[in-house]
């Protein structure tokens, strides 16, 4: 009960077009069913590092599987404390992929996702910012950094 991890994250993004890729979470999630997320996430394994669950993850979730590890580009990590909001406390690895929204195709079907779309960055900014009740929270530095981040590409 608080304990701590660590995730990776893994965002697609199309620079070009200002869009970002969510996932909308599967209900039997045990945080935050139904909500809009991460591209892709997952909790990084003892025998694992952060670059190679983000490529795993975008794969299981997505079902991309042809993106070489170099594409990954590594943005920050944030410890983020979400246990107050009933999620899990983690040290979040995040990660950038470019991605050209209108030629990424993505399949969903697993038990995590139910859902994928692409929605403009400034939309995306919004929710989180207005801690929308259908997109899971983000502490404050997370979003700073990651859309300080955005602004850059």
């Amino acid at each position: 009960e608080g304990d701590w991890h660590c995730s990776a994250h893994v965002w697609l993004v199309d620079a070009e077009r200002k869009l970002i890729a969510i996932q909308k979470r599967s209900a039997s999630k045990d945080t935050f069913p139904c909500r809009w997320d991460i591209s892709a996430a997952g909790h990084i394994e003892v025998d694992s590092d952060p670059l190679t669950t983000a490529v795993r993850e975008l794969a299981e979730e997505l079902g991309i599987d042809d993106i070489e590890r170099e594409a990954f580009r590594f943005g920050f990590i944030c410890p983020a404390e979400q246990k107050c909001w009933g999620g899990c406390n983690a040290y979040e690895h995040v990660y950038f992929v470019h991605a050209d929204s209108a030629n990424c195709p993505m399949n969903v079907g697993g038990a995590e996702v139910t859902d994928v779309k692409w929605i403009p960055i400034s939309e995306l900014e919004r929710k989180l910012r207005q801690r929308d009740d259908e997109y899971v929270p983000r502490v404050d530095a997370y979003i700073e950094t990651f859309f300080g981040y955005l602004d850059k590409l």
